[in-house]
């Protein structure tokens, strides 16, 4: 039996725009690289009916060494006008597998709407600006540029604390924190080598202000990698190993970061003999920050982890 069921919500919303440009979409009719297929034909009084099935690419550029970041996939109709309904589905490593919902008529000119999304564009709104191109023998090139917002949910202050967990590793170094409480992290610099030599990150505290820390650990590694959090993304757990360096003993020596999207790591060098350790956020909560200890690598991390009461 059916259950209609409306509650109060325990979470408040801001809305995050999003703005992408010098998108090209190719839309190709004809010949043998075809992106698109008739499956009806149309009333010969009306012109109505006919149904066409589309899987236009959409590149990051027009040039010959542009890439496919996404496709825009579904059908358009000939109802007067084409009348287009697709997902535009992404590729691209940052947004792979989101989706933004159109809808609208024409593939040239004009407008679409974005009635919704899926993915890190979760509910999005927004317009498909379109602009003519280029004209090729076998159809046409249209840039795209495309605008919007979608929201974001966050807990309500009343419903979350933020509890520390660890650390994890050894002692040595000094011991590294922040001063203000963490509700969303928004970057994380990772510097590794052999070792995990330094960390840094971005976050926002409780009021909503942005805070930067900087570089905690050594300045060595040979490679540096930022992670960019989308605005629906967040972190699960925090994982990695534990182990000897040279005349150094428990130091972190690979870390990997896990959100709800995917895993990026681990980085470091994982050697025989290194101890695991793994602190996966308990209670629906997120790990909003970090707490440390360092000096010429990372000897130690710990994490802030963000629970919702329920």
């Amino acid at each position: 039996m059916a259950n209609f069921q409306i509650t109060p919500s325990r979470v408040t919303v801001e809305n995050t725009e999003y703005s992408f440009s010098n998108l090209y979409l190719f839309h190709t009719p004809l010949g043998p690289n075809r992106n698109q297929f008739g499956v009806t034909s149309s009333d010969a009084a009306t012109g109505l009916g006919a149904i066409v099935v589309n899987n236009w690419p959409i590149y990051d550029g027009a040039g010959p060494g542009a890439t496919v970041v996404a496709r825009a996939q579904g059908l358009h109709i000939h109802a007067g006008n084409w009348n287009n309904v697709f997902s535009i589905v992404f590729e691209n490593q940052r947004f792979n597998g989101s989706t933004l919902e159109v809808m609208g008529i024409s593939v040239e000119h004009g407008e679409h709407a974005i009635v919704g999304g899926t993915g890190q564009f979760a509910m999005a709104r927004g317009v498909i600006y379109k602009k003519f191109h280029e004209q090729r023998s076998d159809g046409n090139i249209i840039q795209l540029t495309i605008r919007g917002f979608f929201p974001v949910l966050k807990r309500s202050p009343q419903t979350s604390r933020v509890i520390k967990m660890g650390p994890y590793g050894g002692d040595g170094g000094v011991a590294l924190d922040i001063t203000d409480i963490p509700s969303r992290l928004e970057s994380i610099t990772i510097r590794y080598g052999g070792v995990i030599d330094g960390i840094e990150f971005s976050y926002f505290d409780q009021y909503g202000q942005k805070r930067t820390t900087g570089r905690w650990g050594g300045s060595g590694g040979t490679y540096t990698r930022t992670i960019e959090l989308a605005p629906s993304e967040f972190v699960k757990g925090v994982s990695g190993t534990i182990g000897s360096y040279r005349q150094f003993n428990n130091i972190i020596r690979t870390l990997a970061i896990v959100t709800n999207v995917r895993t990026y790591g681990p980085f470091g060098n994982p050697q025989n003999g290194t101890t695991p350790f793994s602190t996966p956020a308990q209670n629906n909560g997120s790990i909003v920050g970090f707490f440390a200890r360092g000096m010429r690598f990372l000897d130690a991390i710990g994490v802030y982890v963000q629970e919702t009461q329920i």
